[in-house]
C-alpha cells in the first residue's frame, strides 16, 4: 500500500475548507482525514484523526491559528503545520508568530478572480511542502520525485582560512522556506553592526516582508527595513526586498549605488527573486561582495551566484542539517560554488569576521 501524508484542514470558512479539500484531492501521496471549522474543534478531533500535516487558518474567532498551533504541538510535537494566511498586516504579523511557534511554513490565500485559478495557486504552493513532509515521515526512496528535493551527497567542509577580500561593498543573502526563523537566529547572533549594507531576498508575498523587517529590527544590532525605491544603501543597515517586487542595485545619475524596486515578471517562479538581485550586483564595476544562500526550496540564487563568482565573490551556504529544506543551498553546493558550508549558528560570526576584518 502506498504511504500517504494524512492531512487535516482547519478553517472557519466553509468555502476555504472546500477549496483546500479540492486541492488535497489533486496532490499525490496525500489523504484528507478530516476538517474542522474552529481551533477548538481541531484540537478535539486531532487525537482521533492523527494527521501528519495540518493546513491551519491564521485568523479564526475564539481560538486563533497561533493558539491552535500551540495546542496541537502539545499533543504531538512532530505534527507539521502549514499556516494559510490572508493578505493583510494582521495576518502577516500573526503568520510570522506562528512560524516562531513551530509552523513549517505558510501559504497565502489566493487572490485569483475565480476558484479554478485559486485552486491552481494553492496546488503550486502546497505541493512542495507536502513533499517536505513526505520526506520527513517516510523513507527518501519512496518520496515523490521533485527537483526541490534532489540533494547531492555533502562532504564535510572545514572552515576556510580568513580570505583577504579587502573592504566589501555588500553582504547578499538569498533565503526561502524556513527563512523567517533562520533570519531571526542569524541576526540575534550578530552583536555588532556590519561595515557594509546587507541586502536580503526572502521569498514572501507583499506585507509579509514589512512585518519581517519590523520583527528583525527589534532584535538586530543593525537597522532592518523593507527596501524602498531609490534608497541609498548604508553601512550597518539591512534591506529586505519587498514581497511581490524585485530588488536590484543600480548606479544613479550621481554615479552612486541605489536600490531600485522593479515590477518585472517572476524568475524561478519567485518574486522577489534572488537571481535578480545577484545578477544586478554582479553587473557593478569593481565591487566586492559576500554572498550567502540559506534554507529554501528550489534553486533560486544559483545562476545569479555564477555571475557573482566570476567577479570573485566569496560564498557561504547553510548546511543541510540546520536547513528546513536544502534546495537552494544544495543547488549551490552541487554546482561547486560554495566556499564554505556552515551550520546556522556559525554563519553570523563568520559574516562579522569576514566583513569587519578591515
Amino acid at each position: 500500500m502506498t504511504n500517504k501524508v494524512r492531512i487535516m484542514i482547519v478553517d472557519d470558512t466553509i468555502t476555504y475548507r472546500q477549496i483546500l479539500s479540492n486541492v488535497v484531492a489533486t496532490l499525490i501521496n496525500t489523504e484528507l482525514v478530516g476538517t474542522a471549522s474552529s481551533g477548538k474543534t481541531a484540537v478535539m478531533k486531532f487525537k482521533s484523526l492523527k494527521p501528519d500535516l495540518v493546513f491551519l487558518d491564521v485568523m479564526m474567532p475564539e481560538m486563533d491559528g497561533i493558539e491552535t498551533l500551540r495546542e496541537l504541538k502539545k499533543i504531538d510535537p512532530n505534527v507539521q503545520v502549514v499556516m494559510v494566511s490572508g493578505f493583510d498586516m494582521a495576518n502577516a504579523k500573526a503568520t510570522l508568530e506562528s512560524l516562531e511557534n513551530g509552523a513549517l511554513d505558510f501559504v497565502a490565500k489566493p487572490t485569483a478572480q475565480n476558484i479554478q485559478d485559486g485552486v491552481k495557486q494553492l496546488q503550486n504552493a502546497l505541493e512542495p511542502l507536502v513533499g517536505i513532509v513526505f520526506n520527513k515521515i517516510f523513507s527518501k526512496s519512496q518520496a515523490p520525485e521533485s527537483k526541490a528535493f534532489v540533494k547531492p551527497v555533502v562532504r564535510e567542509r572545514q572552515l576556510m582560512p580568513k580570505p583577504e577580500m579587502g573592504a566589501l561593498d555588500y553582504v547578499l543573502i538569498g533565503i526561502s522556506t524556513g527563512g523567517p526563523n533562520a533570519l531571526q537566529k542569524l541576526f540575534e547572533s550578530i552583536k555588532v553592526p556590519i561595515n557594509c549594507p546587507v541586502l536580503i531576498v526572502q521569498h514572501m508575498p507583499p506585507m509579509f516582508t514589512k512585518s519581517l523587517a519590523d520583527r528583525l529590527n527589534q532584535i538586530s544590532a543593525m537597522t532592518v527595513v523593507e527596501a524602498s525605491d531609490q534608497e541609498i544603501p548604508k553601512k550597518g543597515h539591512v534591506y529586505i526586498a519587498p514581497g511581490g517586487k524585485h530588488m536590484v542595485i543600480r548606479k544613479n545619475a550621481n554615479n552612486h549605488h541605489e536600490i531600485k524596486i522593479i515590477d518585472s515578471p517572476p524568475v524561478n517562479h519567485c518574486k522577489p527573486a534572488v537571481d535578480i538581485l545577484f545578477r544586478s550586483v554582479a553587473g557593478l564595476n569593481a565591487a566586492r561582495h559576500l554572498a550567502i544562500v540559506m534554507t529554501g526550496m528550489g534553486k533560486d540564487g544559483t545562476d545569479g551566484l555564477k555571475s557573482l563568482k566570476r567577479k570573485g565573490t566569496y560564498c557561504l551556504i547553510q548546511d543541510e542539517k540546520t536547513s528546513v529544506v536544502w534546495g537552494m543551498p544544495g543547488s549551490v553546493y552541487a554546482e561547486s560554488l560554495a566556499d564554505e558550508v556552515l551550520p546556522l549558528d556559525k554563519i553570523g560570526s563568520r559574516i562579522v569576521e569576514l566583513v569587519n576584518q578591515n
